[in-house]
């Protein structure tokens, strides 16, 4: 979803290149050894049947009024200052608005899909009281852009949101230093997420993402990450850490296609810490498209098999830019 040379579509199972971070062991025992991949996603693609749809969907929008609003979106609970809004421009359009604050309330929009075609995290749920984070994907065709938020209800016809943030696939450009996004790491949440039909095809070429208990992950953040958020454990995992299946597993030839290209995935590319949440949670899209032996061997995985990346290969080199994705020249 971003240029090839991107760190997240940049191969790091090269162990000479990119050796085992000199943190990986303690960083492994604080999660516990024994601890398995949990694939935070389900099979059930119906967003009615709220109570057993498991995972993140995505939208896919060309920003026409055929599969696009652009209604006004309410920040105030949240984090305007640090949000991206679809400003409307003189000759028509929207463009993207860094810091929604600088913006009257009257002007900040955000593209979401028509009512009867949004897919929202949580499904039919709509209680912020009880459906957590509901993030809402978006990717706008065409523009090529990704728009992503959080917390994200609409109440009495009228949307409101925790934060809001604005990618151009084109480009390699990191969100501002110490902003937030969708997600605590300050990172895109699609381009990391398992997708049905990436996996189906046998070759998943980006890396996921992974959460982690407050408990083991430090209020610190390292490339390409840009936020932290939680308590401080001394000495624990930064956000933006990459965490790697080991090059030396041998994935199962009786595996599905599916299950083998996410481990593949995670040798290949690896898994980006990005948010606070369960123990080794990898995020998917809910579709009933997945095998659901996928799901069970790719739960056989412990945390033993796994070790987190040095990647002073790319953070080191001269032509490294902290402010951009690019990971490789």
């Amino acid at each position: 979803m971003f240029p090839d040379q991107a760190i997240f579509n940049v191969r790091i199972d090269d162990r000479a290149r990119f050796p085992a971070h000199a943190q990986s062991n303690a960083w492994i025992n604080s999660i516990g050894s024994t601890r398995r991949l949990h694939a935070d996603w389900g099979v059930n693609d119906n967003p009615q049947q709220n109570a057993d749809y498991y995972g993140i969907p995505y939208n896919i929008v060309d920003g026409t009024t055929a599969t696009t609003t652009w209604p006004l979106v309410s920040l105030e609970d949240g984090y305007p200052d640090e949000s991206d809004c679809a400003a409307a421009q003189p000759g028509g359009g929207y463009a993207i608005h860094r810091g929604c604050h600088t913006l009257a309330t009257s002007q900040r929009r955000f593209p979401f899909p028509l009512d009867d075609r949004i897919k929202l995290e949580g499904g039919a749920c709509n209680d912020p009281d009880n459906c957590g984070d509901r993030h809402v994907l978006v990717v706008e065709q065409g523009a090529c852009r990704l728009w992503e938020s959080w917390f994200t209800y609409k109440a009495g016809g009228a949307w409101s949101a925790g934060s809001t943030a604005a990618w151009d696939l084109r480009a390699y450009a990191l969100r501002p230093g110490t902003w937030t996004s969708a997600d605590a790491a300050g990172l895109p949440i699609l381009p990391l997420l398992a997708r049905v039909d990436e996996a189906s095809a046998g070759e998943v070429r980006h890396a996921l993402r992974v959460t982690f208990r407050d408990g083991v992950l430090a209020k610190a953040n390292v490339w390409p990450a840009r936020h932290r958020a939680g308590g401080d454990t001394a000495g624990g995992i930064p956000f933006g850490a990459l965490l790697r299946l080991m090059p030396s597993y041998i994935v199962p030839s009786t595996w599905t296609t599916q299950a083998r290209a996410l481990a593949r995935a995670m040798q290949r590319y690896g898994l980006y810490v990005a948010d606070i949440g369960s123990d080794l949670y990898v995020q998917g899209e809910p579709s009933a498209r997945w095998d659901e032996a996928t799901i069970t061997q790719l739960q056989t995985l412990p945390m033993n098999q796994f070790e987190f990346v040095d990647t002073s290969a790319v953070t080191a080199d001269p032509r490294f830019d902290p402010n951009s994705l690019r990971g490789a020249w």
